[in-house]
């Protein structure tokens, strides 16, 4: 019989590999970064088109390669960082697994100049598809500059599944900022389509943020750093008012690489318990330095992930220090007692004895006897109302306080009908729909009886379906009037989301945001919504944006549902709370005339009816 197992071709193998190192442009960004670090380079450059499908270019200053090594680079395991299996559990270098070149080689056309310092004349090799096409002398600075031409021009299934290019360069972006953000020593500049998109000088930790980030940072973080003998921990974290839903400015470095650790990231995001609200997270940009041998980073060809040989002390110790930074900046909410000078020993002449303060209690007080006047209360500041004092003795009082409070007993009714409620695709009602008893509960949820119907709202939910549905109108029909600024607001935006945001410039018009582009990164707002209040303009569109990108990496929604709904989440943090039955009638009335009251954009109920069944299951 014959044999069926064969070895498979060096080229078909290679394009195996290939896909567990390189998946999308960005992966190539990173592994020819790390190599760029690793060549011990002072300036790196990172040249883009078309978010990385025509070109990927990286040139830097490093010590360059021998003409053999030049050759040698692109075979499969072929590496300076390790020699033995040893090597392994002291890493200290980005790359050590040899894969990156061979693996982009298999699947692009890649051309490679290199020359150290002390040689004459550069390197050039030529390889496509893993042939090497051309390999001999040419004229070049000293450093390396490897240029990676029509990624996956091979592979074409693979080139199909990328995505757009404003999402494949945000990827980049990304993978960019975990090298530069661990590197603040050695400059770096982004280009994107012949356009310079950032251009950071060497310096220190706090500049590199800010220069990524914007100079708002500087007031939006705190350092954090401790040291043991087992471990060191150092950087910035984010303060609690400035987290976001997204988790789009966490960093977390482990010996100068970044790692993805979910109970790392557990440690420091628990520090901030009861500090920011719920569904936000923190950003924080954390370094830890740990000896290399506890550490194992041989997981995944990415290297992303890690293990450690003992978690939960890192764990502990982690937690431990962000919470120390916390407090040390004064960041937990305390007591704040007012000083009073005649109140400090230090104060009080010589001579003068000290005593202590004394309370009197008057055992014959009852708050219920009655005077004969009334008791004026007051909130918040404001003019008050008077209510009668209730008569004298303790049992009648209170019989009388609890007479006061009357019940509204409410009948339970039948289901709606489809008459009585309109629905989605349902023709208006010929009566508009109006409270008749409204009650609100914890500023979120809203109590209602209309058309002889108990509902349970959810304000939230229903805001976000009404004006999701006004901005989907808005953008197909009627735009949003603006009201010009009399002084237009500045946003700072990284290259990824200016290069979104210019794209939505447009839409946003048409809801209203007058916002134009002005140099490195900065947008002016010249105007905003009419009768719509926007106090922090810079937090809306990063919140945008960041919610925008998220949907368009994970799910297929049209650009302009997309919007609107992001755009809903955003505003609906804006929810006042029903306080008058004018109000409450209002929230129906606009409800019941969405397409789908009944469901959230986001994809959740809106209200529930409370019938007799509802109360009883309740109640089991």
């Amino acid at each position: 019989m014959n044999d069926i197992i064969h070895l498979l071709p060096d080229a078909v193998a290679n394009q195996i590999a290939a896909g567990e190192v390189v998946q999308r442009p960005a992966s190539a960004v990173k592994e020819l970064l790390e190599n760029a670090v690793d060549a011990g380079a002072r300036h790196i450059q990172l040249i883009i088109k078309d978010a990385g499908r025509t070109l990927i270019q990286v040139v830097d200053d490093g010590k360059g390669m021998s003409f053999n090594d030049a050759r040698l680079c692109f075979e499969r395991h072929a590496t300076s960082k390790i020699s033995c299996a040893d090597d392994l559990f002291a890493i200290r270098t980005k790359g050590f697994r040899g894969e990156a070149l061979a693996s982009i080689a298999a699947i692009a056309q890649v051309e490679l100049k290199t020359r150290r310092a002390e040689d004459e004349t550069a390197t050039r090799v030529v390889i496509e598809g893993s042939q090497i096409k051309e390999h001999g002398l040419t004229v070049a600075p000293a450093g390396t500059s490897i240029a990676v031409n029509n990624l996956f021009f091979n592979v074409p299934a693979r080139r199909n599944f990328l995505k757009s290019d404003a999402t494949e360069f945000a990827n980049i972006e990304e993978e960019f900022n975990r090298v530069v953000l661990v590197h603040p020593d050695i400059a770096f500049t982004l280009y994107h389509n012949g356009k310079m998109v950032l251009q950071l000088t060497a310096g220190n930790l706090k500049q590199r943020i800010t220069g990524i980030f914007g100079t708002a940072f500087n007031d939006r973080i705190f350092p954090i750093e401790q040291e043991t003998d087992f471990m060191k921990i150092g950087g910035f974290l984010g303060k609690p008012e400035h987290a976001k839903k997204k988790r789009s400015e966490q960093y977390l470095f482990i010996n100068h690489r970044f790692v993805k650790s979910s109970s790392l990231n557990f440690a420091i995001e628990s520090a901030y318990t009861q500090l920011v609200p719920e569904g936000h997270h923190p950003p924080y940009f954390v370094y830890i330095e740990i000896n290399p041998a506890t550490v194992d980073v041989n997981i995944s060809p990415t290297k992303v992930e890690v293990k450690l040989q003992d978690d939960r002390l890192v764990f502990g110790f982690l937690n431990a220090a962000v919470k120390k930074a916390i407090g040390e900046f004064s960041l937990v909410p305390q007591l704040d007692f007012d000083y009073d000078k005649d109140l400090d020993p230090g104060n009080v002449p010589d001579g003068m004895p000290i005593k202590p303060p004394t309370v009197t209690l008057d055992p014959n007080y009852n708050p219920f006897r009655s005077t004969g006047s009334t008791h004026k209360v007051t909130f918040g500041g404001g003019s008050g109302y008077s209510a009668p004092k209730q008569p004298s003795g303790m049992s009648q009082d209170w019989d009388s306080f609890l007479r006061d409070i009357k019940e509204t007993e409410v009948a339970p009714s039948p289901a709606p009908q489809p008459s009585q409620m309109k629905i989605a695709d349902e023709e208006p009602a010929e009566e508009p729909i109006s409270a008749e008893v409204f009650l609100p509960i914890y500023k979120k949820y809203l109590i209602v009886k209309a058309k002889g119907q108990l509902l349970l709202i959810n304000l939230y939910r229903a805001h976000e379906r009404i004006i999701y549905e006004s901005y989907i109108a808005a953008l197909k029909e009627t735009p949003v009037v603006v009201q010009q600024s009399l002084f237009p607001e500045t946003v700072t935006l990284t290259a990824a989301q200016a290069e979104i945001l210019n794209e939505l410039k447009g839409d946003l018009f048409r809801l209203g945001y007058d916002i134009e582009p002005m140099s490195g990164g900065n947008f002016a707002v010249n105007g905003t919504p009419v009768n719509e209040e926007v106090s922090d303009i810079q937090t809306l569109v990063e919140n945008l944006i960041d919610d925008y990108r998220s949907n368009r990496m994970n799910h297929t929604l049209e650009t302009e549902k997309n919007l609107a709904l992001c755009m809903a989440r955003q505003r609906r943090s804006f929810l006042k709370p029903i306080t008058t039955m004018e109000e409450a009638d209002s929230l129906l009335q606009q409800l019941f005339s969405c397409l789908m009251p009944t469901i959230s954009p986001s994809g959740k109920k809106v209200f529930e009816i409370i019938d007799e069944e509802t109360l009883k299951n309740l109640l089991k």
